[in-house]
C-alpha cells in the first residue's frame, strides 16, 4: 500500500466516523442509524415514564379518572410496573451507549492508526519498558503449582507484596507477585488476567522490572 493510499484510506475512514458521531448527536434531525433509533426511544419512554412517576400518575393510564377508579392495590401494582420497566429500560439504553462508544472508540483507533498517531505514543511506552531498571529475574517456574523462583539483583528495593512486571523481548509480557524472600532469593506468583489470553508464559531468565505507569 503507497502513501495515497493510506490517505485515502484515511480520509474515508475519518468521514465515516464524522458522519457517525454527527448523526448520532443531532436530537432535531433525522436519525437513520438503528442503534441512535432505538436510543431515541428508549430515552423517549423513559422521560413519560419519570414524568409520570413525579406526577405520581401511571405512565400507560390515558385518563386521570379512569385512573383513579383503580383499587389502591391496583395503583400499587401499576406503579410497581412502571418502576420495573423504567429500570429495565435505563439498562437498555446504557448498553445501547456502551455500544456506540465502543464503535466511536474504533473508529478513532483505526484513524490513529492510519494517520501514524498511535505508534508515538508506544514508543515512548516502549522505550520506558526497555530503559527500566533489572530488579530481578526469574531462576525457574512450576508450572504445576504455578511459582516462580526468583533471584533479587537489586535487594532492598524489592519486598513481598510488590508487583513487577515480566519483560522479554523489550516488552512487558505479564506480571507477577512478590511472595516470600530469604536475601536474594525469593518465589512470586504470576498473575493470570494479565497474561495474553490469560494464558501464563514465565521462562527462566525473564527480567522483573516496575512496570511504567
Amino acid at each position: 500500500m503507497n502513501v495515497m493510499n493510506v490517505i485515502i484510506g484515511s480520509t474515508f475512514a475519518l468521514l465515516v466516523a464524522g458522519f457517525f458521531i454527527s448523526y448520532s448527536s443531532m436530537n432535531n434531525s433525522e436519525i437513520s442509524d438503528p442503534k441512535a433509533l432505538e436510543a431515541a426511544r428508549l430515552e423517549k419512554r423513559i422521560a413519560q415514564l419519570e414524568s409520570a412517576r413525579l406526577k405520581g400518575t401511571n405512565a400507560n393510564q390515558g385518563f386521570s379518572n379512569t385512573f383513579n377508579t383503580h383499587s389502591p392495590l391496583q395503583r400499587a401494582a401499576n406503579q410497581q410496573a412502571d418502576a420495573t420497566e423504567l429500570e429495565r429500560l435505563r439498562t437498555d439504553l446504557s448498553v445501547l451507549k456502551d455500544e456506540r462508544d465502543k464503535i466511536e472508540d474504533q473508529a478513532a483507533a483505526v484513524i490513529e492508526a492510519a494517520l501514524g498517531t498511535q505508534p508515538a505514543k508506544n514508543d515512548r511506552r516502549a522505550n520506558l519498558i526497555k530503559s527500566a531498571l533489572v530488579m530481578a529475574h526469574i531462576t525457574e517456574y512450576d508450572n504445576v503449582n504455578k511459582i516462580a523462583g526468583i533471584e533479587i539483583e537489586r535487594v532492598g528495593n524489592v519486598n513481598t507484596g510488590d508487583t513487577l512486571g515480566i519483560r522479554r523481548n523489550s516488552g512487558i509480557i505479564g506480571r507477577l507477585t512478590i511472595g516470600m524472600i530469604d536475601r536474594n532469593q525469593g518465589v512470586a506468583d504470576p498473575l493470570p488476567a494479565s497474561f495474553m489470553g490469560g494464558s501464563i508464559d514465565i521462562q527462566a531468565g525473564d527480567e522483573l522490572i516496575l512496570p511504567p505507569n
